[in-house]
């Protein structure tokens, strides 16, 4: 949360400070100053995260740029297909054809040229490319910017009832930046969805609350997925993680003692607000829901499912692998495979290794355990989510909104999922069977981002354990390592 309160507090001084060799940040929104032609489809923070993702064609700009010689992109793309052409003013510094991976880097150098820099993004085929992070060896002045304000709109006289409710009332989009005012609270949003009815941020994105007066406590009705977590700039924040509970009426996220007038919410997964309650009474008593467990009937769907079996066997190209143990608090890995025609997410709950490996080589059934060792099957989905895991398909091109989406959702049921180790990467191999009971076969062979599955290379997964007590510790030693019995590598 540092780097986005340093940017708040820099919007509202107005400051001016000229950066030599200066790094922007695409992980959580556009940095000050840049825009789209075509924003961001969404964002992944975080150790493993990507940056800003384009999946179509736009030009970035960021404008008053002096004496630029060296463009330096940090990013990932999921395909051989796009290209990027970095401009100065009337100078080009080169067009490359990016290759298929994660975490490159992109170098571009010309004679020192200024005026404003452009990044040009060119696809051909309906993947994406990720910016992560643009330095420039040059300068930028940032007082040739707008003076915002993030007070801008709101009455510094307003009186304010208690509690006061935000709530959205007309449709602004999804998959969007977007800002607005209700009852002298300003909401914004790196990128989410204001419909009619909700607001709220996507995946890996934030959301902002603004007010003159210093709030105390801030509670959200509304929806969260499954293993829903957050973090809060300011205060105290409690959240209900049993899963998704009713849009209409449950408190899904609280955040007490937070004595600030600006107070920003970092989701890890989509949050949707149907009214949020801001309290500014030195003591406000809200009643939060803390329970980790519940009892509440998911109210989910699979009519995105066709209900005709079929067989479907799947051979993937790209993998992604995400881990989302810390912001978790327990181990589980995020798998996200990509071909041309197919897309699949798989949440692994992998057990804990301490050597900082996050999927061990093994079996994994897919079931609704949420134990270690296992893959989550999918409960369903809402018109505008799908839980892992599951594959998509059938996909069309949104000209509107600039963006890809799929009509055809398979939620996988049972089955297995085999990690392995092969020719130095990995190899994936699942037998699946999705809700209406189509059988699913998939494969992927190749590179191990981050080294991220724990290879044992020519050693059975099934290999037999033997017990021994040390210093009065029971340990495992199995494929000549040894572990605690809560998985931990010694």
């Amino acid at each position: 949360m540092k780097h986005l309160l340093l940017s708040l507090l820099a919007l509202i001084a107005g400051a001016s400070i000229l950066h030599a060799e200066t790094s922007f940040d695409f992980s959580v929104s556009l940095p000050r100053g840049w825009e789209a032609t075509v924003p961001p489809r969404g964002f992944e923070s975080g150790a493993d995260g990507r940056g800003a993702q384009f999946d179509a064609s736009s030009v970035l700009t960021l404008p008053g740029v002096a004496n630029v010689s060296r463009v330096t992109i940090d990013g990932s793309t999921n395909t051989d297909d796009y290209t990027l052409e970095v401009r100065v003013g009337s100078t080009s510094f080169g067009t490359k054809t990016l290759s298929k991976g994660n975490e490159q880097t992109w170098e571009y150098s010309a004679v020192a040229a200024s005026g404003d820099l452009q990044l040009v993004i060119t696809k051909a085929k309906k993947k994406s490319v990720w910016i992560k992070t643009v330095s420039i060896d040059g300068s930028f002045d940032d007082s040739n910017l707008p003076e915002d304000n993030i007070m801008d709109g709101l009455d510094s006289d307003y009186v304010y009832a208690e509690p006061t409710l935000v709530a959205s009332s007309d449709s602004l989009g999804s998959k969007i930046p977007y800002s607005f005012i209700c009852n002298n609270v300003k909401v914004i949003a790196n990128l989410g969805t204001k419909s009619a009815t909700y607001f709220g941020a996507n995946a890996g994105t934030m959301l902002t609350f603004v007010t003159t007066r210093k709030m105390k406590a801030l509670v959200v009705d509304g929806f969260v997925r499954k293993a829903f977590t957050a973090s809060a700039s300011a205060g105290t924040l409690a959240y209900k993680s049993s899963g998704a509970v009713d849009i209409e009426e449950d408190q899904v996220l609280a955040i007490m003692d937070i004595d600030t007038n600006v107070v920003t919410i970092n989701c890890d997964k989509q949050l949707r607000c149907k009214q949020v309650s801001i309290y500014f009474e030195a003591n406000p008593e809200v009643d939060i829901p803390m329970d980790s467990g519940g009892d509440e009937e998911d109210d989910y769907s699979f009519e995105w499912e066709p209900q005709e079996v079929k067989t479907l066997t799947v051979t993937f190209d790209s993998l992604n692998v995400i881990d989302m143990t810390e912001s978790l608090g327990y181990a589980c890995t995020g798998l996200y495979l990509l071909t041309d025609d197919y897309e699949m997410e798989l949440s692994v709950f992998a057990s804990t290794v301490s050597d900082g490996t996050i999927l061990p080589v093994g079996s994994y059934p897919i079931n609704d355990s949420y134990q270690p060792g296992t893959v989550m099957a999918s409960p369903g989905g809402y018109a505008e989510y799908d839980f892992p895991s599951y594959l998509i398909t059938d996909f069309e091109y949104d000209k509107i909104n600039a963006a890809w989406l799929y009509n055809t959702v398979y939620y996988l049921a049972d089955g297995t999922l085999e990690v392995k180790a092969a020719d130095g990467g990995v190899l994936f191999e699942l037998q699946a069977t999705s809700h209406f009971g189509s059988t699913i076969h998939a494969t992927y062979s190749g590179s191990n981002p981050g080294d991220a599955v724990e290879l044992i290379p020519d050693a059975p997964t099934s290999a037999a354990c033997t017990k021994l007590l040390r210093n009065g510790q029971l340990m495992l030693i199995r494929n000549n390592r040894t572990y605690t019995i809560l998985g931990q590598s010694k």
